[in-house]
């Protein structure tokens, strides 16, 4: 009896011993493991992150006595996973930077580095919009739209992501969205005074409003068409064909006012020769004759009387107003 008291308590002693030598190999091969990825950093930075995630592995195993160890670790580790995709930039290998970079804020979340998620995040709201665009010109409209849906959940005023998922919304056809997305654009760009970007989103918005009128007034929609021009200037966009069908729209909607002040406009524009400018005083005079101002509307359908209005136009002197 006392024999075996004596062996179990030996056992007790040897198992207690070797634990510790164990843990204290574990903690010091730690500590070396450490020591190599700061060497292998020098010349492999990627190499040197994976090395350094298996030294925090194994200070986990090693539990307390490694934590200093540890969090030595964990503050290297996102600042080296941000410098890999710095390189990757530096070698524009962008499709090789973008994952890089969501390591590094997935590491600089994880390990509570405020410093480090705000540059990867600002790398990747470009690089996701980079992606997109890259998508757009590839006719991929839907998964671009992933993308700058990615770049905007990390700073949902990005203004050329916002210009960008617009221009893949116009592409689908989706005038309404398209037009959310300019005007989102347009208000977080003029916020830090892109100028560039506030002209681009107001000129895509005008473009498809003015071709939107255009339809409408083929159609003889000439309400819609007046409301879809009007858009267009107010987005800055004019030429004189605009301001041609706003006055003949605001003419078939007896707005007579307006369809003078829009031909006037379309006048200031146009080449100032007889055939070129008949069309609007046409506009012009029908507008006058509208509001039974027979004198105007006779001075101006006789500038008008030229070309192919000249027909038109002597009729109504004639024959309806009997102009003197």
């Amino acid at each position: 009896m006392k024999k075996t008291l004596i062996l179990a308590f030996a056992l007790t002693i040897l198992t207690a011993f070797s634990g510790k030598t164990v843990l204290a190999q574990t903690k010091e091969d730690a500590g070396n493991a450490f020591n190599a990825a700061l060497e292998l950093s020098k010349t492999d930075m990627a190499g040197a992150v994976v090395k350094m995630q298996d030294v925090i592995k194994m200070c986990t195993m090693v539990g307390k006595d490694a934590d200093t160890l540890k969090m030595k670790c964990t503050t290297v580790l996102p600042v080296w996973q941000y410098n890999v995709g710095n390189n990757f930039l530096k070698e524009k290998k962008y499709d090789q930077a973008l994952p890089a970079f969501e390591k590094s804020n997935e590491f600089a979340i994880a390990y509570a580095d405020e410093n480090i998620k705000g540059k990867s995040e600002d790398q990747l709201e470009k690089l996701y919009t980079n992606k997109g665009n890259t998508l757009l010109k590839a006719e991929k409209a839907d998964s671009a739209i992933l993308f700058f849906d990615k770049a905007l959940k990390l700073e949902p005023e990005y203004s050329k992501a916002l210009y960008a998922r617009g221009q893949a919304y116009k592409k689908k056809g989706d005038n309404v969205k398209m037009q959310e997305n300019m005007d989102l654009a347009i208000a977080s760009a003029s916020k830090v005074n892109d100028t560039l970007t506030v002209k681009a989103a107001k000129n895509a918005i005008a473009i498809s409003l003015y071709s939107e009128g255009k339809t409408a007034f083929t159609k003889k929609s000439y309400s819609d068409a007046v409301t879809k021009l009007n858009g267009a200037l107010s987005y800055e966009y004019k030429n004189k064909e605009l301001y041609y069908l706003l006055a003949t729209s605001n003419n078939n909607l007896k707005k007579f006012d307006e369809a003078i002040e829009t031909a006037n406009l379309g006048i200031a524009m146009e080449e100032q020769t007889p055939d070129k400018l008949a069309r609007f005083y046409y506009e012009i005079a029908k507008a006058y004759e509208g509001k039974k101002d027979v004198g105007n509307a006779c001075t101006n359908y006789k500038k008008s009387a030229v070309g192919t209005f000249k027909a038109s136009a002597d009729y109504q002197m004639k024959t309806v107003l009997k102009c003197q």
